[in-house]
């Protein structure tokens, strides 16, 4: 019995102090750290290492779209010779990327190119396969576009007879011209701009020549008078100069916005006002029109061109003549930018006079990849429009019949047409219209270019006063006017280029 209890002693006091160390273990905070940190730390591996791969993901990333975005603007440029997917394919081999994907679409014409493509790395990851995720896939996506907006551009200049006279330099206004025109023509075809840009030159004097094609389309009637010979034989002749196409217009016709078709205008007769200067003018209020193909001189209108040489050459050619009719030189310039005008363009183009590519100029005023814009350029003020008074007299005051000395416009001296007594004692010529009548159908071309979105830059060149507010008036803003003399005419010209090619690219 004593042994019993002995033993139940001992064993209870075991027990108790087992309990006590249960206990104490269970209070104390020893050593819980360490499992903890190691739970911690254990995390912080995978988070590092998925950090890692999520680097790697998007140093690639980055990597890839950088390459892409770069690859896509240098496809994309019109002016690029390459196939653009080659050089697509080309700056991804040179990047140092591997296990890449790309595809590469192209849209092209011949004024804009588009590059759309898509790329895509696959990556093998170093810690994220311990989750079950063995690659990551690394794409990017860009597109790029270069649109070179068509140009149509009407060049208004003035070939008066006063283009003759020199400036404070001594240099002749006409010499300043040329090489001011070349240049600016030279820069707004620079490049790859010409394939997409269009100039028209409309010289003026005291009218319009259009040419004769476009004189027979619109409907132009030419004169011929009758008269005996010395042997009582009635002949008939051409009453004006065969290369002589300026048309009449009434106040109606200057209403129309666009070149009038299924319409009769009388040709203008082939007179002279002023006195004429034989080395730089041709003798007409209407100015020539030559064979450009056989690079005879010419001032008739050159119908949307971009070739370069064979503009400058014209301008090199083209003569001056008489009187100073602005507003025909506004009303044809606007003319050539107007849609509606497109039906003779397309007789021009199958008459081999225009390039087939510009069959569809003018393009439509809100066209948005379209920039229109006029160069009008003066050094004087407009004028009165001075006709003949006796446009087909056959008969001299003298009753002479020899035909070489019979009133035929472009056959009879000046001093001729202007004695008073050639003229039965009358003027010999007569007001068409006055100068406030051709202003007033001047600024409204000039508001009618304004709202079609047409941009009108104005050059008033060793003018007059009255002429600085034409010009001033006439343009778009007082910006896009200019005041210059001598030398300055060419740094004028130099300054609407570079503003057209600005606009083309933000247009």
């Amino acid at each position: 019995m004593r042994q019993f209890d002995r033993i139940s002693t001992i064993h209870g006091a075991y027990s108790a102090r087992r309990d006590r160390l249960v206990r104490r273990f269970m209070r104390s905070e020893e050593g819980t750290i360490t499992t903890f940190a190691l739970m911690i730390f254990i995390l912080m591996v995978a988070v590092a290492g998925i950090a890692i791969d999520i680097m790697r993901y998007e140093t690639q990333r980055v990597q890839l779209q950088y390459t892409l975005d770069r690859a896509v603007l240098a496809a994309a440029s019109v002016s690029q010779p390459l196939n653009p997917v080659a050089v697509v394919e080309n700056y991804f081999e040179i990047s140092g990327l591997n296990n890449y994907r790309l595809n590469v679409n192209v849209e092209e014409g011949i004024n804009f190119r588009r590059v759309n493509a898509y790329a895509e790395v696959e990556i093998n990851t170093l810690f994220m396969h311990m989750f079950g995720v063995r690659v990551l896939t690394s794409p990017a996506e860009g597109a790029a576009e270069e649109i070179i907006p068509n140009v149509e551009v009407s060049l208004v200049l003035d070939i008066s007879g006063s283009m003759r006279f020199t400036d404070s330099d001594g240099m002749p206004q006409i010499d300043r011209l040329r090489p001011a025109a070349r240049n600016f023509i030279d820069r707004v075809l620079e490049d790859d701009r010409a394939a997409a840009t269009t100039i028209s030159v409309v010289p003026y004097a005291g009218q319009v020549n259009p040419g004769a094609a476009m004189f027979d389309l619109i409907g132009g009637v030419r004169a011929y008078v009758d008269y005996e010979d010395t042997n009582g034989d009635t002949v008939t002749v051409l009453r004006d100069h065969p290369r002589s196409h300026c048309v009449e217009f009434d106040s109606s016709d200057f209403d129309l916005r666009a070149i009038p078709q299924g319409a009769s205008f009388d040709q203008v007769p082939h007179f002279m006002n002023w006195s004429i200067d034989n080395p730089t003018m041709d003798w007409g209020w209407c100015p020539l029109e030559g064979n450009t193909s056989l690079l005879e001189n010419s001032s008739a209108i050159q119908y949307f061109s971009n070739q370069a040489n064979d503009l400058e050459g014209y301008i090199n050619r083209m003569r001056l003549h008489d009187g100073t009719g602005t507003h025909y030189g506004m009303l044809w310039g606007l003319w050539l930018l107007n849609p509606d005008s497109n039906w003779a363009v397309r007789e021009l183009v199958n008459q081999g006079a225009v390039s087939s590519d510009f069959e569809d100029r003018p393009a439509a005023f809100d066209d948005p990849e379209t920039l229109k814009v006029i160069v009008l350029m003066t050094d004087g003020a407009i004028t009165d429009q001075i006709r003949p008074r006796f446009q087909d007299r056959t008969l001299s005051p003298l009753d002479e019949t020899n035909p070489t000395r019979i009133f035929l416009n472009h056959t009879q001296e000046l001093q001729e047409q202007s004695n008073s007594g050639d003229c039965n004692g009358q003027g010999c010529r007569v007001t068409e219209s006055a100068r406030n009548t051709n202003l007033s159908r001047f600024y409204a071309a000039c508001q009618a270019a304004r709202d079609n979105g047409v941009i009108v830059f104005t050059i008033a060149f060793n003018t007059n006063s009255n002429g600085r507010t034409e010009m001033q008036n006439c343009a778009s803003s007082i910006a896009h006017y200019y005041d210059v003399r001598g030398s300055d005419l060419d740094a004028a010209f130099q300054s609407i280029a570079g503003a057209i090619n600005q606009l083309r690219l933000i247009q």
